[in-house]
């Protein structure tokens, strides 16, 4: 379970990739196209705020997680069967003892999910009450 838990990791992070690009484009865009500021040039509008507090708090799991995942893969390695190149053995004794996660980080990856969901939810906010994200398919002709 430890090395599931290990594998799923890493498998969200490379799905993070994809995510931050397009959350990075779809930004710009909107920002481009709208304007940072309200009309008085030094307030930043609302949704612009909402769409900075989304990123950073998404940056920050990320980064964290990513922390976390090496944290992980340097102690798979430093055990007894990551120096004899036996990870991929299924013992019990080997498997479990490579991938566990340690204390700290099982409470540092409990934090990062509950910034995850209050992230989730100004993303939702964004996407409800704004329409981001939902530019899909914009590109072709509009019916008549």
């Amino acid at each position: 379970m430890t090395r599931a838990s290990y594998f799923l990791l890493s498998l969200g992070l490379l799905a993070s990739i994809p995510a931050i690009t397009t959350g990075i484009g779809e930004a710009k865009k909107a920002i481009d196209k709208q304007g940072l500021y309200e009309k008085d040039g030094k307030t930043i509008k609302q949704k612009f705020k909402g769409v900075i507090a989304h990123a950073i708090s998404n940056d920050i799991v990320v980064f964290t997680m990513a922390y976390v995942w090496y944290c992980r893969r340097a102690a798979a390695k430093e055990s007894l069967s990551g120096k004899m190149g036996m990870e991929g053995v299924s013992s019990a004794t080997t498997a479990a003892g490579a991938y566990a996660p340690e204390t700290w980080m099982v409470a540092v990856e409990a934090l990062m999910g509950a910034l995850q969901l209050f992230a989730a939810n100004i993303g939702g906010a964004l996407t409800y009450n704004y329409g981001f994200g939902m530019a899909i398919g914009g590109g072709g002709k509009k019916a008549a």
